[in-house]
């Protein structure tokens, strides 16, 4: 792991890295956020791994897909909002084609690709991906094994009950984790001082590479983020005047809404969707929304392009942009109108103490996550050979994680071809 900070040479860096990651990215957000800390902190140290413990913690109390908004946070970090289109673009794009392709092969032939033979050797390299993944994250949150605080590892078990019991309880433990610590570190005496003493010119927005020093925005001052509000409202009084039944605006203002209070993760989508689009507009029929499911699952990815799927089901492939687009955009809104200013934030102590207690919850999230998959991901004793394989590999071994993902998908393809 490096301990300092480097830099993408370019905006294709930033674009390959974040495509590399999509595309293996099969498994969920978890498995999206490992990728990421394996390749862009634990390889290329972009960001350290506080840092990217702090946007997880973040992106966590953000609307919208927590994967997608870390991608999209460390394309700013990197290169001001340029970066952050830039990595949100190559992240979800290889997934909106792929969902894209396989949902016109579905409402042609109504049928899904026979693809559920890869998982066999590519869920147990996920599991172990996931689990390293909490592992590593857990022992720089928790401060393991010398500094172990007791309360943060309280914090971290209750993190992993939830994960493991009622995912919902996700992130009301992050909520109470913060506020917790935050408690404390304001009942300390000088607990209520604002800001850390930092030497002048430490902190990250006074290096000449940070984003806010490079000016990035070359609107003479204006951010992006202050840009968002005046062209999102004339945006929704024209879609406002569109058909409402089954038009484009009906669809890219209902995902835009959908986006707007998705908290916890894509696979909150399901529960937030199946009433309108099943029952209240009848967009799919309850056997398609399950299909739309099992297709996002075959794919890499978020999961939050299951909107794709719907939206293909209505209008074609615009609509599956459209749809697209729509769930997106809060969460690009979102985190365009905060990343200006974490940085800032990450430096005043009643900020990282909340933080600390945020981050023990999502450590032992992932932990839980990984475990509750762990009886569908290990189907027979050969899986979980795979899997401890991996595990030891990622470590002991240090191993890249996307070749252990990449490994476990040639081994499911190997096995498809043999037996069918």
């Amino acid at each position: 792991m490096k301990n300092t900070e480097s830099r993408p040479s370019g905006y294709w860096d930033l674009a390959r890295t974040f495509l590399r990651i999509s595309l293996l990215g099969f498994g969920g957000p978890n498995a999206h956020l490992a990728l990421m800390l394996d390749d862009v902190v634990d390889r290329q140290g972009w960001i350290t791994r506080e840092h990217f413990l702090h946007l997880v913690a973040a992106t966590n109390l953000l609307p919208g897909p927590n994967s997608s908004e870390v991608a999209i946070h460390i394309g700013y970090t990197q290169r001001g909002w340029r970066g952050a289109f830039t990595t949100g673009i190559a992240f979800l794009l290889p997934t909106l084609v792929l969902v894209t392709l396989f949902s016109a092969l579905y409402f042609r032939f109504g049928t899904l690709p026979a693809v559920e033979g890869l998982f066999w050797g590519l869920k147990p390299a996920i599991l172990a991906v996931i689990l390293a993944a909490g592992w590593k994250l857990g022992k720089a949150s928790l401060g393991f094994p010398e500094n172990l605080s007791p309360l943060l590892g309280a914090l971290a078990v209750g993190g992993l009950l939830a994960s493991f019991f009622y995912d919902r309880l996700e992130v009301p433990a992050m909520v109470v984790g913060g506020l917790i610590t935050w408690a404390l570190f304001r009942s300390r005496p000088g607990g209520g001082s604002s800001e850390r003493s930092v030497p002048r010119g430490s902190r990250p927005e006074s290096r000449p590479d940070h984003p806010e020093s490079r000016g990035e925005h070359p609107d003479g001052g204006m951010k992006l983020s202050s840009w968002i509000p005046p062209i999102a409202a004339p945006v929704a009084v024209v879609s406002g005047l569109l058909p409402a039944a089954g038009s484009l605006g009906h669809l890219f203002l209902f995902m835009c809404g959908a986006g707007a209070v998705l908290f916890g993760g894509g696979y909150m989508l399901v529960a937030l969707l199946e009433p309108f689009v099943v029952g209240s507009f009848g967009w799919v029929t309850a056997d398609q929304f399950l299909d739309g499911i099992a297709l996002t699952q075959a794919v890499p990815g978020p999961i939050v392009t299951l909107v794709a799927f719907v939206g293909f089901a209505v209008a074609g492939v615009p609509g599956a942009v459209v749809a697209t687009v729509g769930i997106y955009l809060p969460s690009f809104a979102a985190v365009l109108l905060v990343a200006p200013h974490l940085e800032r934030w990450r430096q005043l102590d009643g900020f990282r103490a909340a933080l600390k207690g945020v981050n023990a919850v999502v450590a032992g999230a992932i932990l839980g996550v990984g475990l509750t998959l762990l009886p569908s991901g290990l189907p027979d004793y050969w899986a979980a050979g795979i899997f401890l394989l991996a595990l030891v590999g990622l470590v002991r071994f240090k191993a890249p994680a996307v070749w252990i993902v990449a490994g476990g998908l040639v081994l499911g393809g190997v096995r498809l071809a043999l037996i069918g």
